[in-house]
């Protein structure tokens, strides 16, 4: 674990057959674009995962020194066991959590995660997901989205000069389709004390589905209903995809069959169907002009929700009553 020479914060990213989009990420993750922080507060770890297509060794001689890099022969196509072998490494006394290595951040991300640790070491931190482009990556094909335009986009708002207005060009990921006040289905930029991620047995090596399947919300979830952590999310923030042929986030044939596959293998290992964790979020940190659309939109789905949910008694945050009834007593 940690000393005081060590990091406060270890942040994972699994690369796998996408260098342009990698560095795109590692550059947002780097303390000339991230404000606030310095080099010595955090290290990132990259793990390659081998393909016809790595990042150029030039490019990896370029990374700053914070960060490490290992490229490995992944057993199966799963990112489970890259994550563990990451973890290993880690030095921190947090850990940050990148799945997908196409996720490139807004610069207030890695300030406002130390933020959140410092009000509550328990903190578990997530940051919304968009996809690049003005449709879900996923109907990529549909809409004549290509990496060609992607790029071109990103030259339109004079990227990474303006990292803010990366909310210019993008729309709500899925997972979290309906905004800041309902619950989320999974984050892929997640932070949390790695005592919390160690008591989750690390990242579950029997997800096995292309891309880790449902490991990512897996983990988000177990992570949420754990009895120590408190949920932050880092609203005026975000993380965004890129396009690169993803599993799940590009359209590809057969892909309602794919994820059927991947609702049954996390219904065998969990022994029960999915759902999100209901858990309200504590909201940390400012919002940018390009970020308020988001905020707007977020207010009004989530004023209509908990509409609903007092016309019918219930409570929009259910997991959360359950939770704080789990919690030992003083005196």
């Amino acid at each position: 674990m940690s000393n005081d020479t060590n990091p406060l914060l270890s942040i994972i990213v699994i690369v796998y057959d996408m260098p342009r989009q990698a560095m795109n990420t590692l550059m947002s993750l780097s303390a000339g674009y991230q404000l606030g922080v310095d080099a010595t507060q955090y290290e990132v770890i990259v793990v390659e995962n081998s393909s016809a297509n790595l990042i150029p060794p030039t490019e990896i001689r370029s990374l700053p020194s914070n960060f490490q890099y290992y490229c490995r022969d992944n057993l199966g196509v799963s990112p489970a066991s890259a994550i563990n072998f990451a973890a290993l490494n880690a030095r921190g006394k947090y850990l940050g959590l990148m799945i997908d290595g196409a996720r490139m951040v807004s610069p207030g991300v890695i300030r406002n995660v130390l933020m959140a640790f410092r009000a509550n070491e328990n903190a578990l931190v997530v940051v919304p997901g968009y996809h690049l482009g003005h449709q879900e990556q996923q109907y990529h094909l549909t809409h004549a989205y290509t990496e060609a335009s992607e790029i071109a986009l990103l030259e339109s708002i004079a990227w990474p000069k303006h990292p803010y207005r990366l909310f210019e060009i993008a729309v709500w990921s899925g997972a979290n389709s309906h905004g800041f006040f309902h619950p989320f289905m999974e984050s892929n930029c997640l932070f949390m004390p790695f005592g919390v991620f160690d008591a989750l047995g690390r990242a579950d090596e029997r997800f096995q589905c292309p891309g880790g399947g449902m490991l990512n919300l897996d983990i988000y979830r177990r992570a949420a209903l754990h009895l120590d952590t408190e949920l932050f999310m880092l609203a005026g923030e975000g993380s965004f995809h890129q396009l690169h042929g993803g599993v799940t986030t590009s359209e590809v044939v057969d892909r309602k069959a794919i994820l059927r596959r991947q609702l049954d293998e996390y219904a065998t290992i969990r022994d029960t169907p999915f759902r999100s964790p209901t858990i309200e979020p504590i909201l940390l940190g400012k919002f940018s002009a390009p970020a308020l659309q988001f905020l707007k939109r977020s207010a009004e789905r989530g004023e209509e929700r908990f509409k609903r949910f007092a016309a019918s008694g219930e409570h929009p945050f259910a997991d959360e009553l359950l939770k704080f009834a789990d919690q030992p007593t003083s005196g």
